[in-house]
Parts: C-alpha cells; sequence; structure tokens
C-alpha cells in the first residue's frame, strides 16, 4: 500500500511539472525576436525598463552577463516570457512571448525595448499594419491632444506616452481589439530671411509659446500588425474623430 501511495505521489508531482512545462512552452511558441546592435548588460537594462514603463509586474529575473531570462505579469494576468542573449561583445538577441500568441504585445515591447535604447521610435516599417499619414496644420500639442481624445473617442485606452519636443507616440489598446500607434512629427516651415532683417515672430502675444501659425504636425495612424479590414475599419474612424476634434 505505502508503495503504491509513493507511486502516484510521484506521478502527480511528473504530471504537475509537465503542466508547467508546457504552459512555459505554449506561450514561448508565438516568440517575437529581434536582434540589437547592444551588448547584453545593455539590453538587459533597456527590457527591464521596458516592462515597467508598460506597467508590467516583474515576478522573476534570473541574468548575468550574457543574457537571461525575465517574466512578467500584464494587468490583465496574462504572463510575459523575456529571453536576452549574447551573441557577441556587440550584439544580443531578444525573444519576446506573451500568453495566449499575443504577437501584438510582444511587438509593442520590442518597440520599447529599441527606444530605450536610442534605437529610434517606433516607425510604420516596425509594425506593418493598416496605415495611413496625414499632414495637420497645427502645434504638437494640440495633436497630442487630439490624439489622445480620438483614442477614447474609438474605445481604445492609451497605454504608453513617449513625448518629445519635436515628436511623439501614443500607444491605445482595447480589449479583444489591435493595438494602435500614433507617431507625430512636427516640423516649423519658415520663410527664408533677408540678409539685416530680424525673424518673424513666432510667439502668442510675445508670451513665449509657439503660435500654430506655420506648424504643421505629420500623423502617422498605425492599427495593428497586419492588414486586415477589422483594422482598416478601426483606422478610418480613428483619423475621422482625430480630425473632428481638431478642428
Amino acid at each position: 500500500m505505502r508503495k503504491t501511495l509513493i507511486g502516484v505521489s510521484g506521478a502527480l508531482l511528473l504530471l504537475g511539472a509537465c503542466s508547467a512545462f508546457d504552459s512555459g512552452s505554449k506561450t514561448e511558441a508565438n516568440a517575437v525576436t529581434r536582434r540589437y546592435a547592444r551588448p547584453a548588460p545593455d539590453v538587459w537594462t533597456a527590457v527591464t525598463s521596458s516592462l515597467q514603463g508598460l506597467d508590467l509586474r516583474i515576478e522573476e529575473d534570473r541574468h548575468d552577463a550574457l543574457g537571461g531570462k525575465l517574466k512578467g505579469v500584464r494587468a490583465t494576468g496574462d504572463e510575459v516570457i523575456v529571453k536576452v542573449k549574447s551573441i557577441d561583445e556587440q550584439n544580443a538577441q531578444v525573444s519576446v512571448a506573451v500568453e495566449e500568441g499575443d504577437r501584438n504585445m510582444a511587438e509593442i515591447i520590442h518597440s520599447q525595448i529599441a527606444k530605450n535604447l536610442g534605437s529610434g521610435t517606433a516607425k510604420s516599417s516596425f509594425y506593418g499594419g493598416n496605415k495611413v499619414e496625414q499632414t495637420y496644420d497645427a502645434s504638437l500639442a494640440r495633436c497630442i491632444m487630439a490624439a489622445e481624445r480620438a483614442c477614447e473617442a474609438v474605445g481604445f485606452s492609451v497605454t504608453n506616452r513617449d513625448i518629445h519636443e519635436n515628436w511623439a507616440d501614443l500607444m491605445a489598446r482595447r480589449a479583444g481589439s489591435s493595438t494602435v500607434l500614433m507617431h507625430l512629427e512636427t516640423s516649423q516651415e519658415k520663410d527664408p530671411a533677408k540678409p539685416g532683417t530680424p525673424p518673424p515672430a513666432t510667439t502668442n502675444g510675445g508670451t513665449g509659446v509657439p503660435s500654430d501659425k506655420n506648424a504643421k504636425v505629420k500623423v502617422s495612424f498605425i492599427v495593428g500588425t497586419m492588414r486586415t479590414e477589422d483594422n482598416e475599419e478601426v483606422l478610418n474612424r480613428l483619423r475621422q474623430e482625430f480630425e473632428r476634434i481638431l478642428r
């Protein structure tokens, strides 16, 4: 009888171990892998900052100078597994896997890693989803405000903001839907000044706040990681709301 109980207990332990292994395997089956031209320690720091910036709770952190594994949990309860592997002294590989095969979220995490490494903003080529670009006669501040309200109007919640002097990225999500990225870049059109003439005034009543006159902002609306009819519908609604609010 004692041998039978030991055998049953051993089988249950083995079954539990197998289940845990299978769960991790399923999560990592749809991992998105990217290579970064930076040393593994620098990449690891960027990975940690990226998960914290996206409000993920870090539950496991095992790493050394050659890389490691980090496990986080989203507010939805979904598990995120990130693995960093040193390729050589100047290059590292990062694998990001999100539970339920959410490759869209994995792409977002990679985008944040690239930004934290100074590799540029999340450009449309990184997403590859439905996209449209339009230039508007408005300040960057007004466009950012309109972008946030437009996301809310179509039922998306802004989950990440990366705002700088001349550009900004806003990411927004909605349960059961693709992620939205709005990339805004500003440019100031100037008439060539004649020699000996003072520059034209560009502030509102001398307050030092740039006016909207001659200000132009190019806005890239990007929905999802692949082109679909559903993403196109969201894209059109988002742009229409943005333009309505901006008026």
